[in-house]
């Protein structure tokens, strides 16, 4: 009996739910009187929960000579409860996602330390296949990843076709591919640390012993980098 009653609260029932439905399904048909006899409980408590059960679909009833007679439900109709329960949910579940999505679209905001964490960002932007722009820093990104990975890096970029704009200061005279495109700002004005922005993505690279990048996916701050990022092209020189 204690097994049965943890079952069913298990499938949704409050323990006197459980209670009066396992006397039901013992008695047969019964009236409240004998259903309150039978479980233990209050039958003016009984009437209550008899009519919650016929909610559920877990009782139903008769009348016959003006009284009513109730009686279980088969306990196979919990299995078609949870059926029905799971279609609702499924049918929900677009929407729910939808709404996980769209706070995750708002605002993101992650913190990478050391090479691998700055490489795990650097590798989801060739992945979103968006137009990259970076300034502010005269080649230390390539210290702070080697050279082999940065070499590969720029390798990935020019398979996927990815067009990558920099504004950096003199030092870092490389030759590039045709799909990336370099302008130069006097020494002076080159900063410890690098700013790259795609899609809706900030990456803020920081250069210190141990290398930092800090993250932020909004797409208005995303967008008002871009200016700003604009603004400077315009100024910088071939």
């Amino acid at each position: 009996m204690a097994m049965d009653i943890k079952v069913l609260e298990e499938m949704g029932l409050s323990n006197t739910e459980a209670k009066v439905y396992l006397a039901l399904l013992g008695l047969g048909s019964a009236t409240a009187n004998k259903i309150a006899e039978k479980s233990g409980i209050h039958r003016r408590t009984v009437y209550d929960v008899i009519e919650i059960l016929i909610e559920k679909g877990l009782v139903s009833f008769v009348i016959e000579a003006n009284k009513k007679y109730y009686q279980a439900e088969n306990p196979s109709r919990f299995l078609e409860i949870l059926d029905e329960k799971k279609k609702d949910f499924q049918n929900a579940l677009p929407e729910l996602l939808e709404k996980i999505s769209s706070s995750k679209r708002l605002q993101e905001v992650g913190v990478f330390r050391g090479k691998k964490g700055m490489i795990n960002v650097f590798e989801l932007m060739l992945k979103e296949k968006a137009v990259i722009y970076s300034f502010g820093s005269g080649g230390k990104f390539r210290q702070a990843v080697g050279d082999i990975y940065y070499e590969k890096w720029i390798n990935k970029l020019k398979e996927k076709k990815s067009q990558l704009k920099i504004i950096a200061s003199r030092a870092l005279q490389e030759r590039f591919n045709k799909n990336i495109e370099m302008k130069y700002i006097p020494e002076e004005y080159v900063l410890p640390s690098s700013t790259t922005i795609w899609k809706d993505n900030i990456a803020i690279q920081i250069y210190s012993e141990q290398p930092k990048l800090i993250q932020i996916k909004r797409k208005e701050v995303a967008e008002s980098y871009i200016k700003y990022f604009e603004l400077l092209w315009k100024i910088a020189k071939k």
